[in-house]
């Protein structure tokens, strides 16, 4: 036992002052070995009844949990996804309420800018179409060479999170949403309708989307979109969030400056903004009582070959299964499945 616990102690040490390009170890409160400028590849010990055990798996703190369905929790993306095609990048949002907004108009070969809105399954790779496509043929928009093939399975590679290495993140780490997934999250899951709002934050407008174990943070108020506290409530009615008078903004619903919005980040809050949509070069539902649209990897009913599904959602209503056609240049929050 008091070697298993020196053992533990010892390991315990090592995680705790790995840092960039040194390691410690210590015995009685003193350094007695260091490691500078480089990282082991194994530790052994002299001692032959001395292993190293494998730390069981662990979730890093302040992950933020979102189930997805009966067996699997996700966390999301720290922004909408971005690219330049100059410098082949990409990247996720410096904040979740930022936008590129009109200046998507823009989009074009080798355009030294940033992005933020695609056609549906435009990773870049051979099962997808390229990031910066302003074609209006569906059929350039083919996962496959085929209408009906989803980008999960067979066809994966098609998502933006598979190939493309994002900031600092590697291949595979990042994945765009199902359809099923969006709906779970939103209609499924225990008291899904109390974990999501419209919102305006940092005077952006868009959705908020609450973690599993939500409490709200002292010093701010979240109200859902379905609560009777809002005149002209969301109710949802077949798939859909509604508001039956259609009379209200419901981005009103809650509002906060940035200081407040790091309040409820800090505590898991994610925040997917409305930044419309585009039409070749053209955006529309944007920035006037904007629409949020939001891709999943999944296509759309069999009489509509040229729809997908998608996450959209604007002032009166959210519908967690919206389609629309893969042509139009819409948003996209990659997830992580947390094992």
């Amino acid at each position: 036992m008091k070697k298993m616990m020196i053992l533990a102690f010892f390991t315990l040490l090592i995680s705790i002052f790995e840092i960039p390009s040194q390691i410690y170890v210590w015995k009685n409160g003193k350094v007695i070995f260091s490691v500078e400028n480089e990282y082991p590849d194994s530790v052994t010990f002299s001692n032959p009844n001395l292993s190293v055990v494998e730390p069981a798996d662990t979730i890093p703190p302040d992950t933020f949990l979102f189930s997805v369905n009966d067996t699997l929790q996700v966390c999301f993306a720290p922004g909408n996804l971005q690219y330049n095609d100059n410098y082949y990048e990409w990247r996720f949002a410096e904040n979740q309420y930022d936008l590129i907004g009109i200046s998507n108009s823009n989009i074009a070969p080798f355009y030294d800018g940033w992005i933020d809105l695609f056609g549906w399954a435009t990773c870049g790779w051979s099962t997808g179409f390229l990031p910066t496509s302003t074609s209006t043929d569906y059929r350039d928009y083919l996962v496959g060479g085929s209408w009906d093939n989803s980008f999960v399975g067979e066809f994966a590679t098609a998502d933006w999170g598979a190939l493309n290495k994002i900031g600092s993140d590697a291949e595979h780490t990042w994945r765009t949403p199902t359809s099923k997934e969006w709906n779970y999250l939103l209609a499924e899951r225990k008291d899904a309708d109390q974990l999501f709002a419209l919102a305006t934050v940092a005077n952006v407008k868009g959705l908020i989307l609450l973690p599993d174990d939500w409490k709200t943070p002292e010093g701010v108020k979240f109200i859902p979109s379905v609560s009777t506290e809002i005149n002209n409530h969301l109710v949802y009615q077949n798939g859909l969030y509604m508001d039956e008078e259609m009379l209200d903004d419901h981005y009103a619903d809650n509002t906060y400056n940035e200081a407040e919005w790091t309040v409820m980040e800090k505590s898991g809050a994610i925040f997917l903004p409305a930044g419309g949509r585009r039409w070749g070069n053209t955006i529309k539902n944007y920035p006037t009582n904007p629409w949020g649209i939001y891709w999943s990897s999944t296509t759309g009913a069999q009489e509509r070959e040229g729809n997908v599904r998608a996450l959209s959602f604007y002032m009166s209503g959210v519908t967690p299964l919206a389609e629309t056609s893969r042509v139009w240049g819409c948003s996209v929050r990659l997830i992580q499945e947390i094992k």
